[in-house]
């Protein structure tokens, strides 16, 4: 999470830096969900370059996703998103290696507040994005699996473009709203106004996307697991919706746990910051795990090509072999599915 507020380069500095920020008592600007919390100290030296290592991994992971899903694997409808969501990852990551690089460095001064203020916005609208496009990934697959004839077959074109375009114009909307209400008025009068912003932002990650995220996949799970007439393997690319869902709702409960008891009952949030960051991290950075563990064949004991690992993860249909019961091979349809109707 990237606050308003960092932390005096010197270890033994108990003094906040919070540029053009009005100091209140015993309060400071913690993430975007907890605009108030009372003062702790600052987080060990050594995590900005755990951060830093994270951050790397992790974009050299997101980046080789966004080479092979954008220029070496033909377009599908779920490939459309995945490549959204390792750009949203990307930019999160990117913008939390900049402020851990910054904070490494100690560097002070009008431009590298200025860049940290850039990668906190950044980082807010890649983060708010990562999370609107867990649930239409879950819902379009859900929806993909019971009912695939008339998904295949009245799938409007182009619907993983035009869903992944609005849920980035709504992240720039809330993340626009978000810094207005918080950073440009909050330097001139902090008020409510803020707190109300953070509460609609709360709300839109835990009480709106999680459910949206996780009763697809719960449908899904029944489905496959308890309604199948046949026992079969289930394809790879449940098995990657439903670990992303679950990676995602395990590395953020820190961060719902510490939103919810802040604005319910008003307690100070039990873990550190960089406990909800170190979370955040790994989960922008697990993606390209996920992907690989999910599409590679064990069967195959030489070294396979990443392209052909990635592109197993995307299978749709039934396992070969277990072709001709009553539900149709979605693999088929969707290799014969015009490239229109893949983006």
């Amino acid at each position: 999470m990237a606050g308003n507020c960092s932390w005096g380069a010197h270890p033994s500095n108990r003094n906040k830096v919070c540029p053009g920020v009005s100091e209140a008592p015993e309060l400071y600007s913690r993430g975007f969900l907890t605009i108030e919390q009372i003062a702790m100290l600052p987080p060990p030296a050594v995590m900005n370059y755990i951060f830093l290592l994270l951050c790397l991994c992790g974009l050299v992971g997101n980046g080789l996703v966004l080479w092979f899903f954008g220029f070496s694997i033909k377009r599908s409808p779920f490939s459309v998103y995945f490549l959204h969501l390792a750009s949203a990852d990307t930019g999160y990551l990117f913008s939390k290696a900049v402020l851990s690089a910054l904070n490494a460095g100690g560097f002070l001064g009008a431009f590298a507040d200025y860049v940290r203020a850039a990668s906190r916005i950044l980082g807010l609208c890649t983060f708010v994005a990562g999370v609107s496009l867990l649930p239409a990934i879950s819902s379009e697959r859900c929806l993909s699996v019971i009912f695939p004839a008339w998904y295949w077959r009245r799938r409007p074109k182009r619907l993983s473009a035009v869903v992944c375009a609005l849920l980035w114009t709504l992240s720039l909307l809330v993340t626009g709203i978000h810094n207005y209400f918080c950073v440009f008025l909050g330097r001139q009068a902090p008020g409510t106004a803020c707190r109300h912003v953070d509460v609609f932002l709360g709300i839109l990650l835990f009480l709106v996307f999680c459910p949206l995220m996780v009763l697809p996949c719960l449908a899904l799970i029944v489905h496959v697991e308890c309604r199948a007439r046949r026992r079969q393997r289930s394809a790879k690319l449940n098995h990657v919706v439903l670990a992303m869902v679950s990676v995602f709702l395990v590395s953020s409960i820190y961060l719902g746990i510490d939103w919810f008891l802040f604005w319910v009952f008003q307690i100070p949030a039990p873990f550190p910051e960089y406990v909800t960051d170190l979370c955040i991290c790994i989960n922008s950075g697990a993606k390209p795990v996920i992907y690989f563990l999910a599409g590679r064949d064990k069967s195959q004991r030489l070294w396979e090509p990443l392209r052909v690992v990635f592109q197993r993860a995307l299978r749709d249909g039934a396992e070969l072999g277990e072709t001709g019961g009553s539900t149709p091979n979605t693999v088929a349809m969707e290799m014969q599915c015009p490239s229109g109707n893949a983006s």
